[in-house]
């Protein structure tokens, strides 16, 4: 089997012309020197074809919307002479460590903007947590369970995909992530003991990454954060805060995450409006009382944002903390900030804690544009290549846009999946092209090559071929 990656040469010319698109997705891929990466890792293959050439390649087919299935079907503009099946093995292969991979390709990001000098300093870097629901099709799927959805309001099959991203003050990048399954009321994970025992299952090494990944299937999302941001923070992404939203607002995570270089990093995210207690001047108080103590004598009005608030300095376990309460406009419902800097006033904790939507954005983004989820192989670890192959195309996407910083995510991923589609239709149209010249040839009892002479010979017949072909280049260029 061999890979005719030739043919991707042309894609690079291809995407050269676009004035808006300064850079494509080839280049840039480049630039986050994959391959010494994966030679380091010892990931690179010794045999067959380049492990960084069906990366690449496997990055291209999901910015096209195409699976490794569609594509070979499609003989996507005649990419790859290769087998599909080296891609698969590629997706479940035991030796690659796709989480370093991703971080280190995180790393080089940062890397690239400092070559650039496009670095931002106005605005505060950040770790942000959140999850997402990956639903799936199939029982059979390894570790799949029924997990809750808290868009639907109901348990659909599938994983729990928790993300770390990593905002340096205008981008938003994933940096590592792990994906988790629910065991539900009656332990089962929502499954009938023959579903659960039809289920795929695979024998690990305990040396391999990859079966650090399955354990991390039961492990408590908390746990699986901290220890994210712990190795972000080893691997230099450094951040002031870690924006969460209400489900990680406990006393054991605030702990863990002041503990990121003794202290650097501040947790701020939102609390919930419970009747947990807070020891707030000498007395424990839940929200409620805290409200009904302090709104009338220390509530203030916010006219640029339109919101009312107070703050209170309290103590969650051993951390102290300030909590901000919040009411915004007319609505008499108040929500809840906490954070460990004493000395962020409403206005920085306001602006900074919207910073968190940007994993929203990160999160839609990824499920429409790149098809994150919708990968249905058995193997778990082809579910964790397919996320982080989702990601590494992210990441170089959000790149281009950060060095040609011109229009918005969704409007790039049209441009570049249009220029991407543009060899497949000029390939087509010559097919077609071709198919009719033979069909005509066989009609009138000659070869197309002698067809071919006849039209050329004749200046009638020959205007009018000019014609076509100009009308063609006119669409391939408008395109």
């Amino acid at each position: 089997m061999i890979a005719n990656l030739d043919k991707i040469c042309e894609m690079h010319k291809l995407l050269s012309n676009k004035n808006r698109v300064n850079d494509d997705l080839m280049s840039l891929f480049g630039r986050f020197g994959l391959h010494q990466s994966l030679r380091r890792l010892g990931m690179e293959k010794q045999q067959g074809i380049s492990a960084v050439q069906l990366i690449i390649s496997l990055c291209l087919f999901r910015v096209n919307g195409e699976s490794i299935f569609s594509i070979y079907k499609k003989d996507f503009h005649s990419l790859l002479l290769t087998g599909k099946n080296c891609y698969y093995r590629l997706l479940n292969r035991d030796a690659m460590d796709w989480r370093t991979l991703l971080l280190r390709m995180a790393v080089r990001f940062l890397a690239i903007l400092r070559k650039e000098g496009a670095e931002e300093t106005e605005h505060p870097r950040c770790y942000i947590v959140d999850d997402t629901t990956l639903e799936k099709a199939g029982v059979s799927m390894e570790g799949v369970s029924r997990v809750f959805d808290h868009v639907k309001h109901k348990c659909v099959l599938g994983y729990k995909l928790l993300l770390l991203a990593f905002f340096d003050g205008r981008s938003t990048i994933p940096v590592d992530f792990s994906l988790h399954r629910e065991k539900g009321e009656e332990k089962n994970y929502g499954l009938s003991e023959e579903e659960r025992g039809g289920q795929y299952k695979k024998k690990r090494e305990s040396s391999t990454p990859n079966h650090k990944r399955f354990k991390e299937l039961d492990t408590k999302k908390m746990a699986n954060a901290l220890d994210m941001m712990r190795r972000a923070w080893k691997a230099g992404l450094r951040a002031t805060y870690a924006l969460c939203d209400s489900w990680f607002t406990y006393e054991n995570f605030i702990h863990g995450v002041r503990s990121i270089g003794d202290g650097s990093v501040h947790f701020l995210g939102m609390g919930k409006m419970d009747n947990r207690k807070y020891y707030v001047r000498g007395f424990h108080h839940n929200v409620y009382q805290m409200i009904s103590y302090y709104e009338r004598k220390e509530a203030k009005r916010d006219w640029v944002y339109n919101y009312t608030y107070f703050r209170v300095m309290g103590r969650m376990g051993d951390e102290t903390v300030r909590i901000f309460f919040i009411r915004y406009g007319s609505n008499r419902n108040w929500n809840i900030i906490i954070t460990t800097d004493l000395n962020m006033d409403i206005k920085k904790c306001f602006e900074t804690y919207q910073i968190r939507w940007n994993i929203e954005v990160l999160m839609k983004e990824s499920k429409g544009y790149l098809g994150l989820g919708k990968y249905q192989g058995r193997d778990f670890d082809g579910q964790i290549a397919d996320c982080t192959l989702c990601y590494m195309t992210y990441m170089v996407m959000a790149l281009d846009k950060r060095l040609n910083d011109y229009e918005t995510f969704g409007e790039l991923f049209k441009e570049q999946r249009q220029d991407l589609m543009a060899l497949t239709l000029w390939q087509r149209v010559l097919d077609i092209i071709r198919r009719i010249m033979n069909a005509l040839a066989e009609l009138i009892g000659i070869s197309a090559e002698e067809l071919v002479d006849n039209i050329i010979r004749d200046e009638k017949s020959l205007e009018k071929y000019n014609v076509m072909i100009d009308a063609l280049e006119q669409l391939d260029k408008a395109a």
